[in-house]
């Protein structure tokens, strides 16, 4: 069992993340860190684990084997290049930094001191959208010319998040870099890489920072993906689109309990028309990259392909351009 020190509880995932990493049997959190004593403090009694003020003295620690960084997204990167300099293992909430140039630093810290790194994107753990990439990448779809995925809740006309999740000096953005950032890593695992992107991107409720986006990116293989999200909505809701020369999929739901899933392909008899597939056919969730990160340091490998420090890049890049098109109404080169 590995044993993780808590580098922030800022992000509203943290305590999520921690239950599900406690309930696998595959890592505990032995201590906390915060910038914030209070909230840090919190965190540690809620876990019944000691709280540090000293980031330097939490990394100074033998016993720990990695760290969760789950601090403001506009300081992930000093605290990831000392976690990096001391040897530690590295999970991180997304987004990995604001932008590719602070991304970069932590790439090359990642790498020179021979640490294991894993980004939560915990949208890809889904099993429809799992069951979406094995047809994609069997060719069961055809060549995939269009994608589209939404995701949206009523953070802004609600107001349920915590009052800093709404200030750009800790978020690094509004709605785009948060909820946004789903659609941009799902539809690239969809589609490939990206070429162009493209931004409109609006705020309605007067949050400080956007609250209503929607982003189309043209990747190298001609498809053309779609990325709306939004903090104005009456209730939280996804929904995947995935079109192909030869079918079409359609998930709704944000949980395994409401995920309705949809596929039309001419390579099943079955699914001739659009049609309901079954919950066994797609089957559960994946581990939380949490679980897999602790799986990850316990075994030979270096990385978890589908969540390590280039998807990481990729996705920080992508919500670099969205921000940029917007800023300039232009669209903007990969």
């Amino acid at each position: 069992m590995v044993k993780l020190a808590v580098l922030g509880a800022w992000h509203v995932h943290t305590y999520q993340f921690i239950e599900r990493l406690h309930e696998s049997g595959q890592g505990k959190i032995v201590i906390v860190w915060d910038d914030d004593h209070n909230r840090g403090k919190k965190c540690a009694q809620t876990f019944n684990v000691p709280f540090e003020e000293d980031i330097h003295k939490v990394l100074g620690r033998n016993d720990i084997d990695g760290v969760m960084v789950e601090n403001a997204t506009t300081r992930h990167t000093e605290v990831i290049l000392q976690a990096a300099k001391a040897k530690k293992h590295i999970f991180s909430d997304k987004t990995l930094a604001p932008g590719t140039g602070e991304c970069l630093k932590i790439k090359e810290a990642v790498e020179s001191n021979g640490v294991k790194f894993t980004l939560s994107m915990e949208a890809k753990i889904s099993g429809p959208y799992r069951y979406a990439k094995k047809l994609v990448d069997e060719g069961k779809l055809g060549r995939i010319t269009s994608a589209y995925f939404r995701r949206d809740h009523g953070a802004a006309v609600e107001r349920f998040l915590p009052d800093y999740w709404y200030d750009p000096a800790q978020t690094g953005g509004g709605v785009t870099i948060d909820l946004g950032c789903h659609g941009f890593y799902l539809l690239s695992q969809y589609c490939g890489k990206p070429k162009k992107v493209t931004n409109l991107m609006n705020e309605l409720y007067g949050t400080g920072s956007d609250e209503n986006s929607t982003t189309i990116i043209e990747f190298e293989n001609g498809a053309l993906g779609t990325a709306h999200t939004s903090f104005v909505c009456s209730k939280m809701d996804n929904l995947l689109e995935i079109i192909g020369t030869e079918g079409t999929i359609v998930v709704t739901g944000t949980k395994p309990a409401d995920f309705r899933m949809f596929l039309q392909c001419k390579h099943f008899p079955q699914y001739e028309e659009l049609s309901p597939v079954p919950k066994e056919e797609y089957g559960p969730d994946d581990e939380f990259p949490i679980v897999r990160f602790a799986r990850l340091i316990q075994s030979p490998d270096k990385s978890i392909d589908s969540y390590d420090i280039d998807k990481a890049l990729a996705l920080a890049r992508l919500i670099e351009c969205a921000y940029e098109s917007a800023r300039t109404g232009k669209c903007v080169l990969f």
